[in-house]
């Protein structure tokens, strides 16, 4: 309990950072209201579920484009300055979708429009966030916090949904995309009081391969190796996100609530796991921990092929959220270790713009090729 409450006082002991996290947790909170009232609010507007899911991956799918572009950005010019345009923007994005809809002027191609422009920006948060950390603090601090980043994450995750349903219920799904504005605006704030970092523009003479990240992806061994790591992840992952459905309807025979568990489960098993990745990386090398984690990760949910009870099917979730808790923070730790802190940005974008395409790509391996409505 003690090394809990010394891993959370990182908050105040660098006040910089501690505002960021406060800052993206807000943030994190508002991502998860809106994956519930926005497809909520899209199949209200139009009544149709086809639009619901185009919605949707209008605003996942834009990331592929455009990560790659910002992770660039990030390394020559002021993160603080990229992450509170983004959030500035989504901020007026969103606000200017409520207000077309109370006018009654919101069309269905206003809405994927501007859904799309929400899309395309995503990525600088994400990726300037995760290259910024090293700077804001003393590399004997990374382990705790980027512990402390994917912990609000996960808590977010855990927590946000089920709060998100309530408030939709009781208020609509218009007043909760006023929430998730807000908290976008919030992260602005929290932005703009970074310290300013000294840039280096990247030599003319590059090839525009390194200048993207595509050069790091397979020249520096430690992003090889990790990233490939990552998409045998993605690769496990991606199939049991679109079979679980399934998996709880015609070998569970659950309704929706049985579904939903499973993913509490998960996502629980994974915010504890998280607590562990600094007390991990203190007693494995991260080269041994992470194949450890993804061998962990496979073996813990295999048995779920010959399971057909819920309860000891969210258990091995559970389990499998622990083993996958601490692969992300390791994973960025080493990765802030190991690369040039002026080259993080376009390796974390390049790495984005890869993970996220072979993201889709993946789930859509599960499914039987005569599966209805696939």
């Amino acid at each position: 309990m003690t090394r809990f409450w010394q891993v959370f006082s990182l908050l105040y002991r660098n006040p910089a950072f501690g505002r960021l996290w406060v800052g993206r947790l807000v943030s994190l909170f508002g991502d998860a209201f809106a994956l519930i009232a926005l497809p909520w609010f899209v199949l209200q507007v139009t009544g149709s579920g086809t639009a619901t899911a185009g919605i949707l991956l209008t605003l996942q799918l834009p990331a592929i484009a455009t990560s790659i572009v910002i992770g660039s950005l990030i390394d020559r010019f002021q993160p603080r300055a990229i992450i509170a345009i983004d959030n500035g923007l989504r901020t007026l994005i969103i606000g200017l979708i409520l207000l077309l809809y109370w006018f009654g002027l919101l069309e269905l191609w206003l809405l994927f429009l501007l859904t799309l422009l929400a899309g395309l920006l995503e990525p600088a948060t994400l990726v300037g966030s995760r290259s910024i950390l090293p700077d804001l603090v003393e590399d004997k601090d990374l382990d705790d916090a980027n512990m402390l980043w994917s912990f609000s994450l996960n808590l977010s995750l855990v927590i946000g949904p089920a709060v998100a349903g309530v408030l939709v219920a009781s208020f609509g799904g218009p007043s909760v995309l006023l929430v998730d504005a807000a908290t976008f605006a919030v992260m602005a704030f929290a932005a703009l009081t970074l310290p300013i970092l000294k840039r280096s523009e990247s030599p003319a003479q590059a090839p525009l391969s390194e200048r993207l990240g595509l050069h790091q992806l397979w020249h520096m061994k430690v992003v090889r190796l990790t990233t490939l790591l990552s998409l045998v992840f993605f690769f496990s992952y991606g199939p049991l996100e679109a079979a679980l459905p399934l998996y709880s309807d015609a070998i569970l025979q659950t309704d929706a609530r049985g579904y939903g568990l499973l993913w509490s489960a998960l996502a629980v098993g994974a915010l504890i796991g998280t607590l562990s990745s600094t007390a991990l990386s203190r007693r494995l090398r991260l080269g041994v921990a992470l194949p450890l984690i993804a061998f962990l990760w496979g073996a813990s949910l295999l048995p779920m092929v010959f399971i057909d009870e819920l309860w000891l099917a969210c258990g091995l979730l559970l389990l499998g959220g622990l083993m996958w808790g601490p692969y992300t923070p390791m994973e960025t730790t080493l990765l802030q270790r190991n690369v040039p802190k002026e080259q993080l940005g376009r390796v974390f974008g390049a790495r984005s713009t890869l993970l996220t395409g072979a993201s889709p790509a993946f789930r859509g391996l599960s499914l039987p090729p005569a599966a209805p409505n696939s």
